[in-house]
C-alpha cells in the first residue's frame, strides 16, 4: 500500500513538474528516472502508520499557450540603411550642336514682263486656201471649158511632181534625160537652126551660138528656171497649164505670178512644152 501511494505521489509530483514548464533541457526525464531508482532499492517493509487520507486529485492547469511569433525572415520589416545609398551622379547632359544659322535667301528680283507677243494672224482655213487657188486656177481657161475640184488636185500632183524630176535632170545637165520630158512640138520647133537664131539675139548674155536643142537646154532653160520653186498650177485648156510661182505684197496677201514651165497632156501623160516665139 505504501508504496502505491508513493507512486501515486510520485506521479502527481511528475505532472506538476510538466504544468510547471520543466520540460525544457529534458530534465524531468532524467528525475523520473532516478525516482524510479530510487523506489526500486527501497525495502519491502511494512511500515506501520497511520492510515493518511488520499490526497485530492490535482486537475492538471492547461499549459498556457505560446503564441506564435512571427519569423523575422517572413515579417520583420526591413530596417532602413543608415547610410542612404549615394544617388548616381546624373550624367552631364550633351550639348546638341546648335543648327547653322540658315543663311537668307536672296531676295527673287522681281519678274520683268516679258513684252505680249503680237496677235497671229488667224491663218485661213484650207478648205478655204483651196477654195481659193481652184478659182485662181480656172480663172484662165478658155471659154466652154472646165475641170472640178477632184481633177484639178490629181493634175496639181502630177505636174509639181514632174517638175521635182527636171530639177534633178538641170542640176547634172542632163541634155539625153532631159528630152524625155518634152513633147514632139517642143523638139521639132527648137531644132530648126533659124528658130534657135532668133532666141540667140534675145539672150541676156551677148557671145554665146545657140546652133542645136542642146545649146538651147544649156544656155536658156536652166539658167532661167533653176533654184525657183513652184506653188500653183493656171488652166488655159482642159490639156494646158502652166507651172506659176506666186508673188504676195508686204502684207502677205496674193500679188499675182511668175510662169516659169508650161506642160500639155497627151495621152493622159504630162509633157514639158516650151512656148514658141
Amino acid at each position: 500500500m505504501k508504496r502505491r501511494n508513493f507512486l501515486k505521489i510520485s506521479s502527481i509530483v511528475f505532472a506538476a513538474s510538466l504544468a510547471s514548464g520543466c520540460v525544457a533541457n529534458c530534465s524531468h526525464t532524467k528525475e523520473t528516472e532516478t525516482t524510479e531508482t530510487v523506489l526500486q532499492d527501497v525495502p519491502k517493509q511494512e511500515i506501520k502508520s497511520d492510515p493518511q487520507p488520499e490526497p485530492e486529485k490535482v486537475t492538471e492547469a492547461p499549459a498556457p499557450k505560446q503564441e506564435a511569433k512571427a519569423t523575422e525572415a517572413s515579417f520583420t520589416t526591413p530596417k532602413p540603411d543608415p547610410k542612404p545609398k549615394e544617388e548616381a551622379k546624373a550624367e552631364p547632359k550633351k550639348e546638341e550642336p546648335k543648327p547653322a544659322p540658315k543663311k537668307e535667301e536672296p531676295k527673287a528680283e522681281p519678274k520683268k514682263e516679258e513684252p505680249k507677243p503680237a496677235p497671229k494672224k488667224e491663218e485661213p482655213k484650207k478648205e478655204e486656201v483651196a477654195d481659193e487657188e481652184y478659182t485662181r486656177s480656172v480663172a484662165q481657161m478658155a471659154a466652154g471649158q472646165s475641170v472640178d475640184v477632184a481633177t484639178f488636185n490629181k493634175d496639181k500632183e502630177a505636174v509639181l511632181a514632174l517638175i521635182n524630176e527636171l530639177n534633178s535632170v538641170m542640176k547634172e545637165q542632163n541634155y539625153k534625160e532631159w528630152l524625155n520630158y518634152l513633147d514632139e512640138e517642143s523638139k521639132t520647133y527648137w531644132s530648126n537652126k533659124s528658130n534657135l537664131k532668133k532666141a540667140q539675139k534675145r539672150l541676156p548674155v551677148k557671145g554665146l551660138t545657140l546652133a542645136t536643142l542642146e545649146d538651147y537646154f544649156k544656155y536658156i532653160f536652166i539658167p532661167s528656171r533653176q533654184g525657183n520653186e513652184m506653188d500653183e498650177i493656171r488652166y488655159e485648156t482642159e490639156s494646158s497649164v502652166k507651172a506659176v510661182q506666186i508673188r504676195k505684197d508686204e502684207k502677205g496677201n496674193y500679188a499675182g505670178d511668175t510662169v516659169y514651165y508650161y506642160l500639155r497632156k497627151t495621152n493622159g501623160i504630162w509633157k514639158l512644152h516650151l512656148p514658141q516665139m
